[in-house]
């Protein structure tokens, strides 16, 4: 069975079975397997506490790092100095959102384990209702960032916006 094996990896240009693991898992030869496992504890946690896949809870980390950073070069076009209080809010409030996030959704999943589906179903509206809210947040103050940096009042494209929606509705 042995010999078999072999002669199949060998078809492949397997020298041996070691060599097919490492094509298989290419982080054993750069000894990067345990970094990446780790790695993907964080990433099961995330869906599970936040109800967000990895692309959508990447996108609100990006979406809170422009809004630091673009904060950050928004008090220096305003000559402002760069303060830890601020950046404290600014990690209180991220902390409040991913609360706000997350309470929901495990509500929901526990709710909807003991059977209780409408009561489910309100926290994960809820839920969905706090994401889209939050992220509708984070564009706001990038909006107000991005409207100081370019040398404009701080609400020049939040009321380009709603003279849209107003236009719109």
């Amino acid at each position: 069975m042995k010999n078999y094996l072999s002669n199949i990896l060998a078809g492949f240009e397997f020298n041996n079975s070691f060599e097919f693991v490492q094509s298989l898992l290419p982080t054993i030869k750069y000894n990067l397997l345990t970094f990446f496992m780790i790695l993907g504890i964080p990433v099961s946690v995330i869906n599970k506490i936040f109800g967000l896949d990895e692309l959508a809870f990447g996108a609100l980390i990006i979406a809170m790092i422009i809004e630091i950073l673009s904060g950050v070069y928004a008090s220096h076009i305003r000559r402002q100095n760069f303060s830890s209080q601020k950046f404290a809010r600014f990690t209180v409030k991220s902390a409040c959102y991913l609360i706000l996030i997350a309470v929901p959704y495990v509500f929901s999943n526990s709710y909807r384990e003991r059977g209780s589906d409408t009561v489910a179903e309100i926290f994960e509206w809820l839920h969905l209702f706090f994401v889209v809210q939050i992220v509708a947040e984070h564009i706001i103050s990038i909006l107000e960032n991005a409207a100081i940096i370019q040398g404009k009042r701080k609400t020049y494209w939040i009321d380009k916006i709603k003279s849209r929606i107003g236009n719109t509705l």
